[in-house]
């Protein structure tokens, strides 16, 4: 990424954790000095945030001696304009509304969208960005699945999901357009989820 460079579909890709320690450092030194940019970061990672309370139950947190930011290798100059962001987040954000209206709202407005598979296999969905650069799948269990991008007769396979905790992940940069995504266990597709 060049300096000059604004993130883009990049900040996604932050917000979910999947930059080497390059592109991070790239971004985070773009940001630095781009307000549009960081004021990007900071809706992305709202609109994460707003995601892992709908989709996650909610416990009581951890006792830890490690700051979040700190675990995603965040340079503190960074901490000061995300509290802000988030504070100014705060007071103009909806307060009538239920969290799983806020996250749909969060995807809207952001720049990748998402769809939920639909069979007789676990609870699934995809986020996608909306120009097919990528594609992250997540699978309400520890399986391992194959998942594959159709277009037709085409059947590209993406690749299997690895065990992430409770849940099992595969995430692809991949530019294809694919009408449909498979999820595949044993015998065959198990469930699909379409892209539009």
């Amino acid at each position: 990424m060049q300096v000059n460079d604004h993130i883009g579909e990049a900040a996604e890709l932050y917000a979910a954790g999947q930059l080497d320690a390059a592109e991070i450092a790239a971004i985070e030194a773009h940001a630095a000095g781009c307000e549009a940019c960081l004021r990007r970061l900071g809706e992305v990672e709202e609109t994460v945030l707003a995601l892992e309370r709908v989709n996650k139950p909610l416990a009581p947190p951890a006792a830890t001696n490690v700051l979040p930011f700190a675990r995603r290798q965040i340079s503190p100059w960074w901490l000061v304009p995300a509290m802000a962001a988030a504070l100014f987040v705060g007071f103009l954000w909806p307060r009538a509304q239920s969290s799983h209206d806020a996250a749909t709202l969060a995807l809207v407005n952001g720049h990748f969208s998402h769809a939920q598979f639909a069979g007789a296999g676990p609870k699934a969905k995809v986020l996608y960005a909306r120009d097919r650069s990528w594609y992250y799948v997540i699978v309400a269990e520890a399986g391992r699945y194959d998942v594959y991008g159709v277009a037709g007769d085409n059947r590209v396979s993406l690749g299997s999901t690895n065990a992430a905790g409770s849940t099992s992940e595969l995430f692809v940069k991949m530019r294809e357009r694919f009408d449909h995504l498979e999820l595949r266990g044993g015998s065959g597709a198990m469930e699909t989820a379409t892209i539009r």
